[in-house]
């Protein structure tokens, strides 16, 4: 999730982040709620799916990564930039969140609430290239610690270099961004410990001096140590903001995402016929519980309010509720749905 100026915003679940004079934290980069459904591709043997699906994005994403520095240093190299020193721009992040369903365990079955406290760092950085064209990159570290699962607790380091284009200084002109993710996890869990990747493009646009609307589209997918978190799926989201400044902004947001869903139970009919692959999982020991890789349809909506706190500080309270659907059912029972509700309370602070 990158920086934008003048106004900044966030594209979701590995998306990009927008920062507007509301001091809104963002949502998806620095605030981490492990991906609410995790996704994964087909069911094939290790070397296929890394050469079929992982490796072509994953180069394209790298490529980028690895080219943002020397973008940046060009950015640096050209007549006209700003004498402020771009380095300049640091935020923490403290973020409580109550997961309602962490296991992801279909609707009445088997569901387990768990706390995550989490502290992240980010190191915003922004290099004009000339009047109409800037390159931002956001390095940031953080982690996360449990109440009752430690093993879901993590630490994880990110990098989100981001290209903007915005034709004017015009109140209506749109800003375009282009942006990549990769990422490190380092869960308890070792089967969940791996990379992430994503690459997607967003647009904000401005509506009224109150009202800005922000739409994305991007490619996410993971690499895990095991295969059930292997991952990848196609999101798109919408999201619309009202100002009450300098009272706060209130949010909405829609998401929609194909791709692959990890559920955990115990063993059952139902998950054996809905899943692609399915391993003991080494987070859920007392009882042993079984995470199952099956491919679905995926809702989220947002809903949050951002209040300034001072200078560079916010306050943001956020419920988050996801419903994924299996694209196909069983002969016998039917398609099950899997519903997770997440209460988050951020406190951001930029230096």
């Amino acid at each position: 999730l990158a920086c934008y100026a003048p106004k900044t915003v966030t594209s979701r679940k590995f998306g990009c982040i927008v920062c507007n004079g509301r001091h809104r934290p963002r949502r998806g980069m620095g605030i981490s709620l492990r991906g609410l459904l995790r996704v994964a591709p087909p069911a094939a043997s290790r070397i296929d799916r890394c050469a079929a699906v992982a490796m072509p994005p994953f180069r394209l994403s790298l490529v980028i990564a690895l080219l943002s520095p020397v973008l940046v240093a060009n950015a640096q190299s050209l007549p006209g930039d700003p004498s402020s020193n771009p380095f300049d721009d640091i935020r923490l992040d403290a973020a409580y969140t109550y997961d309602n369903n962490v296991n992801r365990a279909q609707n009445g079955q088997g569901r387990l609430a768990e706390q995550f406290f989490s502290l992240n760092a980010t190191k915003s950085m922004l290099f004009p290239i000339d009047a109409t064209s800037r390159v931002l990159l956001d390095i940031g570290v953080g982690g996360d610690l449990t109440r009752s699962f430690p093993k879901l607790g993590r630490l994880f380091g990110e990098i989100v270099p981001t290209f903007r284009y915005r034709k004017s200084a015009a109140f209506s002109s749109p800003t375009f961004d282009l942006f990549c993710r990769v990422a490190a996890d380092r869960f308890g869990s070792s089967q969940r410990s791996g990379y992430r990747y994503s690459i997607g493009v967003s647009i904000l646009q401005p509506v009224t001096d109150r009202i800005d609307v922000f739409g994305s589209l991007a490619q996410n997918w993971r690499n895990a140590n095991s295969r059930v978190f292997d991952g990848r799926d196609w999101s798109v989201q919408l999201s619309v903001d009202y100002s009450f400044a300098p009272h706060g902004t209130l949010y909405l947001s829609g998401e929609y995402r194909r791709g692959d869903v990890v559920s955990t139970g115990p063993e059952s009919l139902v998950n054996l016929d809905l899943a692609k692959v399915f391993v003991a999982d080494d987070a859920y020991t007392n009882p042993q519980l079984v995470s199952y890789r099956f491919e679905a349809n995926t809702v989220i909506g947002t809903l949050g309010y951002n209040l300034p706190l001072g200078q560079g500080g916010a306050l943001d309270l956020s419920w988050k509720i996801a419903r994924s659907t299996p694209t196909h059912g069983t002969s016998f029972a039917g398609t099950p749905h899997y519903v997770d509700n997440q209460f988050t309370l951020v406190y951001s602070k930029r230096f």
